[in-house]
């Protein structure tokens, strides 16, 4: 059974066997959140090269079939390959060595998965549906990411001082005065922070 965690992966070491569509994908997200990257291949998509560029030191390439040496050090490892006996070794290869694996079409023989995320400077949202139906995972977030498009890197910085001076002045009323400004929009957000610096206590409807 999955478990939902959030786990720090910078600096640490993924590889990614593949170089297709869906290979771009995971290295993509791995290095946006500052993992170094290898990705093993004989041939790569034109898209790799240009993520290359702009993470030149995260990012490496080899163009190689898959060879257990490579596994060698990882955090993470995925199995993005086209050939199912590949990916079956990869698989082995990993739980051999107690190393965490996602094969990409193969639930049965990954140890983790890739939800789909929301991750807005602070504000982060997984969501998946178990490798059942991943349009459904698509679906739910584009829904998500338009429902709460106010909740960018200001909006939060706005919400967690005012969480700390409720938890410090006004912890009573904390649910009460997190649920009224929750709806607020940014400058109304702001007025209120002011309020509560200044003391002018909420005193609800």
């Amino acid at each position: 059974m999955f478990c939902p965690i959030m786990v720090d992966i910078s600096n640490k070491k993924v590889l990614i066997v593949g170089g297709g569509k869906i290979a771009y994908r995971k290295a993509k997200s791995f290095l946006k959140y500052q993992a170094s990257v290898l990705v093993v291949s004989p041939q790569f998509i034109y898209r790799f090269y240009e993520l290359k560029k702009k993470y030149r030191q995260q990012l490496t390439l080899i163009e190689d079939t898959y060879d257990p040496k490579y596994i060698d050090g990882s955090f993470l490892v995925v199995g993005a390959t086209s050939s199912r006996k590949v990916n079956e070794q990869i698989a082995l290869d990993s739980h051999r060595l107690n190393i965490l694996c996602n094969i990409v079409d193969r639930k049965e023989e990954s140890n983790f998965i890739s939800p789909g995320v929301v991750d807005k400077d602070g504000l982060v949202i997984s969501i998946s549906t178990m490798g059942k139906f991943p349009y459904l995972t698509r679906k739910i977030k584009e829904d998500i990411e338009h429902r709460y498009s106010k909740f960018d890197k200001e909006y939060l910085d706005l919400l967690e001082k005012l969480r700390e001076i409720v938890l410090l002045k006004y912890k009573e009323k904390s649910h009460e005065l997190f649920d009224h400004c929750i709806d607020m929009n940014k400058y109304e957000l702001k007025e209120f922070l002011m309020e509560l610096k200044n003391e002018n206590v909420y005193k609800g409807a």
